[in-house]
């Protein structure tokens, strides 16, 4: 290919069709003339500029493993993972990112992690971050119902391709119950049926009914939630940098409007003293009780053991042990 061509290399927008257009880019001597200028673009937001060839690739396995042993041996497992997760990015223009750091990665090897000045480091970090990011979020913020049947259903909505990252951990943690998790933005669901998980399109999805108990676990939820919040220590704005306002539309707890059986939030504030060292180790005792250990603690002696039962006289010459520890003090 001469120097100065201009050419759009465009993908099925899959894993495997993406690393076969990084195959062919390199095989039209894209990583070793820099004025040959070498672009990779997913068929669904290929805009190509004025005066750029357009060439469609076709998805080939055998081309995409050579491609992903060729990372894994130059820039590691650490690195081929980034650039796995980068890929499930929803960033337009992610290609632009991962084919210019993968040329980088090529060339410098195990140490473009180190590389952290380099705009195409910075732009992959940022790229794998934000996706490995909203996967943590996800975790912590889907929330399965039972629906007829025994199978347990969650929405999710997330900007990123997340499921692949997230489904493992779900199939571990309900490992006895089979799932789905519908992800709507991309209308893809995984599947897990207590052996194995899949992800697969979700054109079609019908759910069955929810369970005959649903709406009393969500309510007892709702309820949970509800009283250990502490109401004269709410914080939206800080809720919100912890728990982002997107993910709410698919958690119960906040969508679910209170009835008038929910569990109360106390309002009148404590009256009882805040706890002292001098009335904490006292307790709950007498006032003529708590006056004489108070006496006590101001001669200077140790903090006696309170105990309920009356005095051993002193000529039975026996006490409990603890009678006997206090007397050597």
């Amino acid at each position: 290919m001469p120097d100065g061509r201009n050419l759009m290399l465009v993908y099925d927008d899959t894993w495997e069709g993406f690393l076969t257009a990084v195959f062919y880019a390199y095989a039209e001597g894209g990583a070793a003339r820099s004025t040959a200028r070498i672009a990779i673009a997913s068929c669904t937001r290929c805009q190509p500029c004025w005066e750029q060839e357009l060439r469609e690739i076709a998805t080939d396995d055998a081309l995409a493993d050579r491609v992903v042993k060729g990372i894994q041996r130059t820039m590691g497992q650490a690195g081929y993972e980034q650039v796995w997760t980068g890929f499930l990015s929803g960033d337009s223009r992610k290609e632009e990112i991962l084919f210019p750091f993968i040329r980088l990665g090529m060339k410098e090897g195990r140490r473009v992690h180190q590389l952290i000045t380099d705009d195409r480091v910075i732009a992959m970090n940022k790229l794998s971050g934000l996706v490995g990011r909203e996967a943590h979020m996800l975790i912590q913020f889907t929330r399965f119902s039972c629906m007829e049947g025994g199978v347990y259903y969650a929405a999710v909505t997330p900007e990123h391709r997340c499921l692949p990252l997230i489904m493992p951990h779900f199939a571990e943690r309900f490992n006895i119950q089979p799932f789905i998790l519908h992800d709507k933005t991309h209308n893809v669901a995984g599947v897990f049926d207590r052996k194995e998980w899949v992800i697969a399109s979700a054109e079609g999805l019908t759910l069955p009914d929810s369970s005959a108990d649903q709406r009393s676990w969500e309510r007892m939820w709702k309820a949970f939630y509800d009283t250990i919040a502490i109401r004269e220590r709410e914080n939206p704005r800080c809720r919100m940098n912890h728990m982002p306002k997107k993910y709410w539309k698919n958690m119960v707890e906040m969508t679910l409007p209170p009835t008038p059986d929910d569990i109360a939030l106390p309002t009148r504030p404590l009256t009882s003293p805040l706890p002292t060292r001098e009335n904490a180790a006292i307790g709950a005792v007498q006032p003529r009780q708590a006056a004489d250990r108070r006496a006590h603690l101001s001669a200077g002696n140790g903090l006696p053991d309170i105990d309920a039962s009356p005095p051993i006289p002193e000529e039975d010459g026996q006490h409990e042990p603890h009678v006997q520890s206090l007397k050597q003090r």
